[in-house]
């Protein structure tokens, strides 16, 4: 603390950003609020709370009732004031979001991709929109394994190659970056749908396996105690890689004819592994290759199968679409005041 008070700007920027961070979490608070969850003094908050009014960062809702005292005054962030951009990456074209600092979702635009040259298109978006807007993050949801600011995918010739775009984006347009893998982005957006319609399940404690079904793919984004698994190498979720009947994978199994009754019985044992080792509260089914009109069989089979207290809730995921763009609008929004903190070692 003693060099914080030599350096008084750096001071000033770590409460700015607590206060931020306040405000951006409840909504909307007052000075009270503020002091109490910061842990700043009341005067220090008026005074910030003062140059943002003037600033034009925040503005008043109006007052508390009283409770015989002075009212006390709340305050929120200008909707149209700061944004954050996320980017949805298929091979084919790029699913574009803008987000408030609330993480509601206010407009889509969907970028085609022309010859794998993802760059150019999300370039041109984020150019256009700085001139008139200004952004405060950048989210970027990748379908291949995120490592070290860059993410791997397969080319053509199925072999794993390196696509480095966090620290070119993060450098030009000096704002946060974060790169996540889709399908736990797509795990923490259900996450957080299947909180607002029911509130009393907290995502800062669920446990979950989001299992994605797809041509020559089996997927999952993993989440325990409200935390993604990633792994050592963040390589937790790839399903498809785990040997089956003989020298194949589980995604070359699945690629193959089966009539509803095997692949009844091979999802079930998918699935009872993941609840033997991982016992998540909740199982999601998602993706292309879902047959829905399985899924009650499968519950069946896992019902006759495994320990009651081991079988977790079996869940339908209809659009996994809304789910990824619930993801990312949250973990936009989230870096959108990710500026300088104090931290404890």
């Amino acid at each position: 603390m003693n060099d914080l008070t030599a350096k008084p700007h750096i001071l000033k920027q770590v409460n700015l950003s607590s206060i931020r961070r306040v405000i951006q979490a409840k909504g909307t608070a007052t000075r009270a609020e503020i002091a109490q969850e910061t842990r700043i003094s009341s005067t220090t908050v008026r005074s910030m709370l003062t140059e943002m009014l003037n600033d034009g960062a925040i503005e008043s809702v109006g007052y508390d009732e009283s409770s015989g005292g002075r009212k006390a005054e709340r305050y929120r962030f200008k909707m149209d004031r700061y944004y954050g951009v996320a980017f949805c990456i298929t091979e084919a074209v790029i699913h574009c979001l803008v987000v408030d600092i609330c993480g509601q979702i206010v407009r889509t635009e969907q970028l085609p991709v022309l010859s794998g040259d993802i760059k150019e298109p999300i370039l041109r978006f984020l150019d256009a929109f700085t001139k008139k807007s200004e952004i405060k993050s950048i989210g970027l949801g990748v379908p291949g394994i995120v490592e070290d600011g860059h993410y791997l995918k397969n080319n053509s010739a199925r072999e794993l190659c390196k696509v480095d775009i966090r620290s070119f984006l993060a450098e030009r347009y000096r704002v946060p970056v974060i790169l996540e893998n889709d399908l736990n982005a797509i795990a923490i957006g259900f996450g957080r749908c299947y909180e607002k319609q029911f509130p009393s399940d907290s995502t800062q404690n669920i446990n979950l396996a989001y299992l994605s079904l797809n041509k020559g793919c089996i997927s999952a984004g993993f989440i325990a105690g409200g935390k993604i698994i990633r792994g050592w190498k963040n390589y937790a979720g790839e399903l498809g890689l785990i040997p089956s009947h003989g020298e194949r994978s589980l995604a070359e199994c699945l690629a193959e004819p089966m009539d509803d009754a095997a692949y009844t019985i091979f999802i079930a044992n998918l699935i009872a592994w993941i609840c033997a080792v991982l016992n998540p509260e909740y199982i999601v089914l998602g993706g292309p290759y879902l047959r829905k009109e399985c899924i009650g069989p499968i519950g069946d089979v896992l019902y006759a199968r495994l320990p009651h207290e081991m079988l977790g809730e079996i869940l339908y995921a209809p659009d996994h679409w809304h789910d990824y763009y619930e993801g990312m609008a949250f973990l936009t929004a989230g870096k959108i005041f990710d500026e300088v903190q104090l931290t404890m070692e």
